[in-house]
């Protein structure tokens, strides 16, 4: 849950059709855990939500392209820093994965250096913080961040 800080054991398997790149994406409104950071960023809705799909496109487009068909990409949108960020992708098959862990751990992506493994999550709803999905943490409140 916290990467090498967590307490917890965690699954870190030897093959799966999942890799987990973290930390990649920044939402500009959210480069601060600070409440005024909303008002701070001074861009609007669409320009967020296209800075996003760019994104996301960008990103899709070349691991496809690159390491093997992609069935499924979730972007971690949230303030708990053990999630923010995360891209979750499902490839079709195990060894594109493995193909994009090998290469995507010597890549920079937006001047910040990729840092990519194999995850044990198959199921996307299982891929973002629960509590945030679920509206119990809000998104820009430090106090009661996802943990």
């Amino acid at each position: 849950k916290h990467g090498d800080r967590c307490s917890r054991i965690h699954n870190r398997p030897t093959f799966s059709q999942t890799v987990v790149l973290t930390n990649l994406y920044i939402n500009p409104r959210l480069t601060t855990i600070d409440p005024s950071a909303v008002e701070r960023c001074g861009l609007s809705d669409s320009e967020v939500q296209k800075h996003f799909d760019e994104f996301f496109e960008e990103v899709f487009t070349e691991l496809e392209s690159k390491y093997g068909q992609v069935e499924e990409m979730n972007v971690c949108d949230n303030v708990g820093d053990h999630l923010v960020g995360n891209i979750y992708v499902k490839f079709r098959k195990e060894e594109d994965a493995e193909k994009a862990v090998k290469a995507l751990n010597d890549r920079w992506f937006g001047g910040r250096a990729c840092a990519c493994e194999l995850s044990p999550v198959t199921d996307f709803r299982e891929a973002g913080c629960r509590q945030y999905e679920m509206g119990e943490v809000p998104v820009v409140d430090s106090a009661t961040s996802c943990t």
